[in-house]
């Protein structure tokens, strides 16, 4: 129903086309008011029942759902209704509620979060990705670290990003894990991504791609 993610999609298909044939991919047929109609109700949908109308905005415009959390900019598209989620973590400590917040969905075969926490100004960037990289080990300890061919994207002026993945095994089958992080103002912000490591779905191009899409246009303020 919300597959069709259409500027992610339309990149895979041209990185796919320029890699295997010269087939012109044929231009998708603009959504109809119906579908946009149901994107926004969906958008509503997930801003309800994650409690977060106070700091998520419904910002869909075509047949994909999308929402913006208010204070960061982040920006969280949606689908896979299996998968969808907005979350707004308790309040901790300096951080308080808003100030942590969260979205997952799958595309593809690849599952996405991405992260939205004003603490940048409390722990560096370094320090984020050493984080996550430990957590990836904690939760798969067989991790082998991947160092080569790894790549990030820059759409919309986003800043550069840090990258760092492991190949893992998930069900005997072959699949990589990353996280790419970038700051801005007092805001970090992290990209979790898992999918396939071997076969047509290019899982660190689509996350890094579903990444810097996330991010805000303009540099947030403080």
């Amino acid at each position: 129903m919300f597959h069709r993610v259409a500027a992610i999609a339309l990149t895979l298909a041209a990185c796919s086309a320029a890699a295997h044939s010269q087939d012109v991919t044929p231009a998708e047929k603009p959504p109809t008011i119906e579908e946009i109609a149901a994107a926004r109700s969906y958008a509503d949908q997930l801003i309800a029942t994650a409690n977060a109308a106070r700091h998520f905005e419904n910002i869909t415009t075509d047949a994909s759902p999308m929402v913006r959390h208010n204070a960061s900019g982040m920006t969280c598209a949606f689908s896979n209704p299996e998968y969808d989620k907005i979350t707004i973590y308790p309040a901790q400590g300096s951080i308080r509620e808003g100030d942590d917040v969260g979205c997952n969905t799958r595309l593809l075969e690849v599952d996405f979060s991405n992260y939205a926490t004003r603490y940048a100004r409390q722990f560096s960037e370094e320090a984020v990705i050493q984080d996550a990289m430990r957590a990836i080990v904690q939760r798969w300890p067989g991790a082998k670290p991947r160092t080569e061919g790894l790549m990030t994207a820059t759409i919309n002026k986003a800043p550069p990003q840090r990258i760092a993945a492991y190949d893992i095994e998930v069900g005997d089958r072959p699949m990589l894990t990353l996280v790419l992080v970038t700051h801005q103002g007092e805001w970090s912000f992290k990209g979790r991504v898992t999918g396939p490591s071997q076969g047509d779905t290019p899982t660190n191009l689509l996350g890094a791609i579903m990444f810097s899409r996330s991010l805000p246009a303009e540099k947030t303020t403080p």
